[in-house]
């Protein structure tokens, strides 16, 4: 397979290294670029030998519907992918998977990255089956649960003060002083790449009808990873539409919502939310995912903590299924996109259901 770096502004090309995470010539964000054209029933991997890419056995994740809550939201149908069923418990074991194994091709043997939790817990596990020392920045706030998990796969924890970009400047400073590569999960083009098995899961199962899909957001793996997966489902003739794709996130942090909206919004490190996988203030994705959004047919809402701890709590209750806050934030959201029309009523939705209940405490509304 051969591919190369394509910048997400510029466009210009480069080759595709590891440890390079900005476009040469203007600095933004970069994705993967192929020569090969898509295949139909398998995503397009940046690895020189995918067949021998490292796994946990990550991906086909559950899926469950869920017709009572669908009928109590006046939509068609719903389904729930349970990505909390994988390894480490997170979606971001897809990501993991691919970025790892391009770490070991290119022989890498120690490196940075900065996370919530679930992304840094994902990327120690991967890591510590491919003999690879990770050293994991994080905010002191983060769950205890995430931090222990990260910990037990043999990471080297580095707990920051302040807000979740705090654990990220930190491991920048790090990388430099230690002249580590920083194999940043938000910033990896090789991460995006393992998200698209999200998609050809979907197109396979029993939610191939779906319309429309809806996701917590804070860096935006998932969602541009996922719209990724759908171009080339269709650039491969498999489908010939796909399913608009919709954002949610938390009041107090909404850097994706205000700026589909034109909102004027600033980052208030006063302000506080139980959504601590989508507590993202600058994303450094941001352009991309407005243009996934928009191009997908989608929209976006931004819902409160109660609304998410209300689901939370219902879904347990009414479905079974346990799952953090930031996952039970795309339910508040779909409720209210459902009472205002932007999701129609005779909608078929799908949900991720991103993370489990287990790693968090239970907050109280």
């Amino acid at each position: 397979m051969s591919f190369a770096f394509k910048c997400a502004s510029c466009a210009a090309t480069q080759p595709a290294q590891i440890g390079d995470l900005a476009c040469e010539l203007c600095g933004s964000v970069m994705d993967v670029s192929y020569d090969e054209p898509a295949d139909e029933y398998a995503p397009r991997l940046p690895l020189a030998r995918p067949s021998e890419r490292m796994s946990l056995g990550e991906g086909n994740t559950p899926l469950v519907a869920l017709p009572s809550i669908a009928r109590s939201l006046g939509i068609r149908r719903l389904w729930a992918k349970l990505e909390m069923m994988a390894p480490t418990g997170s979606f971001k074991d897809r990501g993991s998977a691919v970025l790892m194994s391009a770490a070991l091709e290119a022989g890498v043997t120690e490196f940075v990255e900065d996370s919530s939790g679930n992304a840094g817990a994902s990327l120690s596990a991967y890591a510590a089956s491919a003999g690879i020392t990770a050293h994991v920045f994080f905010p002191d706030s983060a769950a205890r649960g995430k931090v222990d998990q990260i910990g037990i796969f043999g990471a080297t924890l580095h707990p920051t003060p302040g807000p979740r970009q705090a654990a990220t400047d930190a491991a920048v400073t790090y990388v430099v002083d230690n002249s580590l590569p920083y194999l940043s999960h938000n910033l990896s083009p090789y991460f995006l790449e393992g998200m698209k098995s999200f998609s050809y899961e979907i197109v396979g199962s029993d939610a191939a009808s779906v319309t429309d899909i809806v996701i917590p957001v804070g860096n935006g793996s998932l969602l541009i990873g996922m719209f990724k997966g759908f171009e080339e489902l269709q650039a491969s003739e498999r489908i010939s539409s796909a399913p608009a794709l919709h954002v949610v996130q938390a009041e107090a942090v909404k850097p994706l919502v205000a700026a589909l909206s034109d909102e004027e919004w600033s980052f208030d490190p006063d302000l506080k939310t139980v959504a601590s996988g989508i507590s993202v203030s600058h994303p450094p994705r941001l352009r991309q995912c407005l243009d996934v959004v928009r191009l997908s047919g989608g929209s976006g809402i931004a819902v409160d903590d109660p609304a998410m701890l209300g689901w939370q709590k219902r879904l347990a209750s009414e479905a079974g299924i346990f799952c953090e806050a930031t996952s039970a934030a795309a339910f508040a959201g779909l409720e209210a996109m459902a009472a205002t029309g932007a999701i129609s009523e005779q909608a078929r939705v799908l949900i991720p259901i991103t993370g489990s209940g287990l790693k968090e405490p239970l907050a109280r509304d």
